[in-house]
């Protein structure tokens, strides 16, 4: 396959995210189709893309696959052992992000590919963008997947911000500001905190002068959000509260405090992580427990990765999935500390912070099977990170 095809991975990716959002558009299109709904097909759709470049494409990827075979393994022998179809599609869930940045590391990219690339990006991200409002302003709030579009827009983000660092143009920060207010309108509160440490721990702001700026952007931000009535009303019972009564720890939390069902969930899998802690209990086991608890139809998700992947592959799965991540990080920063030229600069600070993102809303969401809304755009990132340049 000639190089030349990353145009058609790269919109693979951007159809996939879009796809979930059809049936928004146009009511006449079924949201769910064959016992899936629209977003199971799109990473279905976006795996099939992954193996038909891995098949054609003889390229050097230069993704650090290794930090990463481990957990790979893992999930494949668990899978095989304790075998479920809900199992095995967590298990494509999980590896589709990581193939997707393997594939991604193999294109030699140029000043003029990674203009297009990011030109279909953010086609997609006005798009989502536009629907956004839409649905908000026109639609008396009915909005299109409301708790993952924030996910998608962080990555853009991301990106804009990455861009006013580096180039000091206002009209960048006025854009992530016009992105940061799709959280805020919606009063998604980790993803609140996901963009404002975008904001203030992006890798492309170098010099000491803009970091302590960003720190009082952020922190005057943050104080004006806590203050609004919509944050008020969503996060305490009675509709008001102050800052000493929030708590890093969802899951104990005061009882004026809103955790949005999080501490009544814990409840039922902390038998279960007590008596597997080494080896979990099995791919999905977090789903089969909720649905016996609670109702076939009712929510099967515990909203924390970090609690989920306990519970299905205990402290070991946890703990190779967090040691890759921690790998791949310090050999993105190793290439980032010593790269000089912009372009790589963006893709690889933009990169490494959000990795931050990521974490932040394992604890608050179940990002990691969030395939095309977030994991998949962000390790297309990192394989542009790690891949090879023409001058």
């Amino acid at each position: 396959m000639k190089n030349d095809n990353y145009l058609g991975f790269y919109r693979g990716l951007y159809v996939t995210a879009f796809i979930p959002y059809l049936s928004y558009i146009f009511p006449f299109i079924p949201s769910t189709i064959g016992g899936f709904n629209l977003t199971g097909w799109s990473w279905l759709l976006m795996l099939f893309i992954v193996f038909y470049y891995l098949l054609q494409d003889q390229s050097k990827k230069e993704f650090p696959i290794v930090f990463w075979i481990p957990w790979i393994v893992f999930l494949l022998l668990y899978v095989a052992v304790d075998f479920s179809k809900p199992g095995l599609q967590l298990t494509a869930q999980y590896i589709l992000p990581i193939l997707i940045g393997y594939v991604a590391s193999g294109f030699t990219y140029s000043k003029e590919r990674l203009h297009l690339i990011y030109k279909g990006f953010m086609n997609l991200s006005f798009i989502v963008l536009v629907l956004f409002f839409y649905g908000q302003f026109l639609r008396q709030g009915y909005i299109a997947m409301s708790a993952l579009t924030p996910m998608l827009l962080v990555v853009t983000a991301a990106v804009v911000a990455g861009l006013y660092f580096i180039t000091g143009r206002i009209m960048f920060m006025v854009l992530f500001g016009v992105f940061f207010m799709v959280p805020v309108i919606g009063v998604n509160r980790m993803a609140i905190a996901a963009y404002l440490a975008v904001f203030l721990l992006h890798f492309a702001n170098r010099k000491i002068i803009t970091k302590v700026a960003a720190g009082i952007v952020v922190a005057l931000a943050a104080l004006a959000v806590f203050n609004s009535t919509g944050f008020q009303e969503k996060t305490f019972v009675e509709g008001q509260g102050k800052m000493s009564e929030l708590s890093l720890n969802y899951y104990e939390s005061g009882e004026g405090v809103n955790t949005s069902g999080r501490s009544s969930f814990m409840r039922y899998y902390e038998k279960g992580l007590a008596e597997a802690p080494l080896l979990g209990n099995g791919p999905r086991s977090d789903a089969e427990l909720l649905k016996t608890q609670l109702s076939e139809s009712a929510a099967v998700e515990v909203c924390n990765d970090y609690i989920a992947v306990r519970y299905c592959y205990g402290y070991i799965g946890l703990g190779l999935l967090l040691l890759a991540m921690l790998l791949t990080f310090m050999s993105l920063y190793m290439k980032y500390s010593v790269e000089k030229d912009n372009y790589r600069v963006l893709v690889q600070s933009t990169s490494m912070v959000l990795f931050i993102v990521m974490l932040m809303f394992m604890y608050s969401d179940n990002i990691l099977k969030y395939t095309v809304f977030f994991p998949d755009l962000m390790f297309a990132m990192i394989g542009m990170s790690f891949a090879k340049y023409e001058a």
